[in-house]
């Protein structure tokens, strides 16, 4: 209990935090809500005045004037709500903007291994549900708590003033009304965490299935995913149920608590004006206050409940925003005016968050513009080293040098904008070629895209669009080729000049023709450049200076292509096989 106690209070500093930054406009709303709080009890008051200074003695000019100013309080309360919601809707605006931008770019810099763990739709579920749910408690919520705590003020002064007695059996039943609504907040927050997860669940599985629809076609498993986000569906109908059960029954209780406490104000109130303690306008106008007051104080409990789903989606953004990332740019990071490209693994040991161990005791030596094969089987750490160079993850022991320099001790822009890096299954996104090339370098000119392009081969392909390099291509690349895609990557990766170039298994999902013509055109693309090739396939062996074969995450081969034949050992098998016959290695 009081680590939660502890969170909330961490949460609502948090915060605090933002909404700080917009004080002026934070005092401003405030002091408006005052305001339409203090006219919002003034009517009550002419109400009493109209009566017994009016209609009691037969004074219609008492009665006429005491009507205009209950019309006009009524009007300037109606203004300044305006005002009010104005105000705060910009407020709201302006907080939620902030920290839907700061949430969006923290998940961005997230290192990969964040991705591992994380939900696709849990995270769109944060940075949009969430936050749009912190909005609206800024904005309407955060002024009827104002509102209804000032207006409650200004009306038991006034209460007071008249008939104390009789203004503890009307507060009475506020009092109770506020506990009714505490109760209720402590057993509605729990489902309302709930379904919000639940929401998160049901938009992970709508999300996977739509990325996904191809996988879901082609495995002709339509009928169980359905079942499957049905299942998800219902769970989510059920808590709502529950919910709407619990608002339906406290909901009720106070409506029941405000007739209760009218009726005794009537009696007492009759009770008090044949005592000669209080006339009849006095009563109405604690009538009056009851039904005035009624309905700030329903809005009020039901937005106990908001308040609990707003505070609950705060604290997800709060622990998304503020979670330490487990690979982060140190303060007195390092930038490298110049990248010779080399780079080393020295002792290099790395376990997934999964627990899946990926490198065992890596050492290896890439010179400056040597081409690196690094080749087999599948799950045998060749990626990893990629990921580990970009600083994707950082290993858990040893550590990877850039010219001489632990890439821990570098600034990140120094290391990805010297790297290029090339995944197996490139991601386009949905916009034009031109787009998709100039991520890599949102500075380059069109003469720079262009180049990029003729060297990764993909320019007269483009230029004999009808569009060209405007081209719009769609979501993921679905409009091109394998080849194609892979060539747009590599355009993307060299349109920074990088001096190292990591390319992830390149043919992978390429056919015969395309991957022969990719592996003529890559000893074009790789000249100058420090390399480094991953692949299951041997048909990028001639682009290789040296070989590394992997296995269960160790370095068990490494020489030439002709040094390796000779050991006939894994690389030896491994090629025989693939390219389907015995080889025989010469004599040293």
């Amino acid at each position: 209990m009081a680590s939660s106690s502890g969170k909330r209070v961490s949460t609502a500093l948090w915060l605090w935090r933002y909404m700080s930054k917009k004080a002026s406009l934070f005092l401003l709303l405030i002091s408006l809500v005052l305001i339409a709080g203090y006219a919002g009890s003034l009517p009550p008051v002419f109400v009493r005045y109209a009566i017994d200074r009016g209609v009691a003695v037969g004074s219609l000019s008492d009665v006429i004037t005491y009507a205009v100013l209950l019309v006009a309080a009524t009007a300037a309360g109606g203004f300044i709500n305006f005002l009010v919601r104005y105000a705060s809707a910009r407020y709201a605006q302006e907080i939620t903007h902030t920290i839907r931008l700061e949430a969006f770019e923290s998940v961005l810099r997230k290192y990969l291994g964040f991705f591992d763990r994380a939900s696709v739709g849990q995270l769109i579920s944060r940075i949009t549900n969430d936050s749009e749910r912190v909005a609206n408690f800024l904005s309407d919520r955060l002024r009827m708590i104002v509102y209804a705590t000032s207006l409650l003020a200004f009306s038991a002064y006034n209460m007071f003033s008249l008939h104390p007695i009789l203004t503890a059996v009307a507060l009475s039943s506020m009092v109770l009304v506020v506990i009714v609504y505490a109760r209720y907040s402590i057993v509605i927050r729990p489902l309302y965490d709930a379904i919000r997860q639940q929401l998160g669940v049901i938009a992970s599985v709508a999300t996977n299935n739509l990325v996904g629809i191809k996988t879901v076609k082609g495995l002709n498993i339509v009928d169980s995913e359905l079942e499957r986000f049905d299942e998800e569906n219902i769970k989510f109908a059920e808590l709502n149920i529950k919910a709407a059960k619990v608002r339906a029954i406290y909901g009720n209780s106070t409506i029941l608590i405000f007739g209760i406490a009218t009726a005794l104000v009537i009696l007492y109130g009759a009770y008090a004006i044949e005592g000669g303690v209080l006339t009849v306008g006095g009563l109405a106008m604690f009538l009056t206050y009851i039904t005035t007051l009624s309905r700030p104080l329903n809005m009020l409990g039901f937005s106990i409940t908001d308040i609990q789903r707003a505070f609950a989606s705060a604290r997800r953004l709060f622990e998304l925003i503020e979670s330490e990332d487990v690979v982060q740019e140190r303060p007195d990071a390092l930038t490298l005016s110049k990248v010779e490209g080399s780079l080393e693994f020295v002792n290099v040991s790395f376990t997934y968050p999964s627990g899946k161990k990926a490198l065992k005791n890596v050492n290896l030596k890439v010179r400056p513009g040597e081409v690196l094969l690094v080749v087999g089987p599948p799950g045998s750490g060749k990626s990893t080293l990629m990921k580990l160079i970009m600083r994707f993850y950082d290993p858990d022991e040893g550590a990877i040098l850039l010219d001489g320099v632990d890439v821990r001790n570098l600034r990140l822009s120094t290391i990805r904008n010297n790297v290029g890096y090339v995944p197996q299954e490139p991601f386009i996104f949905n916009g034009t070629i031109y787009d998709n090339v100039v991520l890599g370098n949102p500075n380059a000119s069109f003469e720079d895209v262009v180049r990029a392009t003729e060297v990764a081969k993909i320019r007269k392909f483009i230029e004999s669009l009808p569009r060209g390099f405007n081209t719009i291509v769609g979501e993921r690349g679905i409009d091109l080729s394998g080849g194609q895609r892979q060539r747009i990557a590599i355009a993307r990766a060299l349109v920074r000049n990088p001096k190292i170039l990591l390319l992830d298994d390149p043919v992978a999902n390429l056919d015969a023709e395309t991957e022969k013509a990719l592996v003529e055109d890559l000893k074009e693309i790789l000249k100058n450049r420090t390399a480094i090739v991953v692949t299951q396939r041997l048909s990028l062996v001639p682009l290789a200076d040296r070989i590394v074969v992997m296995n269960d995450g160790e370095i068990v081969e490494e020489g030439t292509h002709e040094e390796l034949m000779r050991k006939r050992g894994m690389y030896y098998r491994m090629y025989t096989s693939m390219m389907g016959e015995s080889v025989e290695p010469a004599n040293s």
